[in-house]
């Protein structure tokens, strides 16, 4: 009976906080497929309160790997493959060869530069060819998958770098999605090889990608009823909160 409890709850977590995860699961994966970003963050928000330090990065690399393959089954007929082979290409190179200055930076230096970065590039004037070309979409990659060894969601910097005017609501969702499955893939297979074990949390893992996928389904469907200018709207200013927020943490 321990034996099966060890694979079903992890430890140093209880039954009802594993349900409380299962049930987080399915509303972030909701939300991030309806809206096209905010889930992720909102996931690891929860896990920071409620689960150990060492554990949150890599389950919820492992989460958001397999809530956004749902996602990106689901609406894989809309995905851009030429921006999402660009971007994963750069996103490879910067999981391989991170910088040390940007692994030596302080966090809260960090979350202010990727803060700043993605107001401008909601708000600020468009640069010329900025989203436009491979190398934007090969250096976004770099900078969001080395992002996402640190912080953890790197989901916001990701969709920054997007050309989120060139694409339709349910092209941007579903390209965004197959990005982050890469990103959080090579993730939680560098922190593998680096010592992390995930057998403890194979059942907790199994409960949320189920709960992940249900959410993915009833995300689509809010998403398939959303006007395109106002999906474009609701986009940025969940964009600029998550901003915010994380402008928020690097001063406080």
């Amino acid at each position: 009976m321990e034996t099966i409890t060890y694979y079903i709850i992890p430890p140093d977590l209880s039954l009802e906080v594993s349900l409380l995860l299962i049930g987080a699961s399915f509303i972030t994966s909701g939300i991030t497929t309806a809206t096209g970003i905010g889930g992720g963050l909102a996931m690891l928000a929860i896990m920071a309160n409620v689960m150990p330090v060492a554990a949150i990065v890599p389950i919820h690399g492992a989460v958001q790997t397999a809530n956004n393959t749902s996602r990106t089954y689901l609406l894989r007929k809309n995905i851009n493959l030429s921006i999402l082979i660009w971007f994963s290409l750069g996103g490879i190179i910067g999981v391989l060869f991170a910088s040390q200055i940007v692994v030596t930076l302080p966090l809260s230096l960090l979350q202010l530069i990727m803060a700043l970065f993605i107001l401008y590039s909601v708000w600020g004037p468009k640069l010329k060819n900025f989203n436009n070309g491979k190398k934007s979409l090969v250096l976004g990659g770099m900078i969001s998958a080395t992002t996402s060894m640190f912080i953890g969601a790197s989901g916001p910097i990701t969709a920054a770098f997007l050309p989120r005017s060139k694409l339709s609501r349910v092209e941007l969702v579903s390209t965004h999605a197959g990005i982050m499955v890469l990103q959080h893939g090579l993730k939680i297979f560098a922190l593998g090889l680096l010592g992390f074990i995930y057998t403890p949390w194979i059942g907790l893992l199994g409960g949320m990608l189920i709960s992940g996928f249900f959410g993915s389904l009833a995300g689509r469907a809010i998403l398939w009823r959303i006007p395109e200018r106002r999906f474009k709207l609701v986009f940025n200013i969940v964009l600029t909160l998550l901003a915010m927020r994380m402008l928020y943490q690097a001063i406080v």
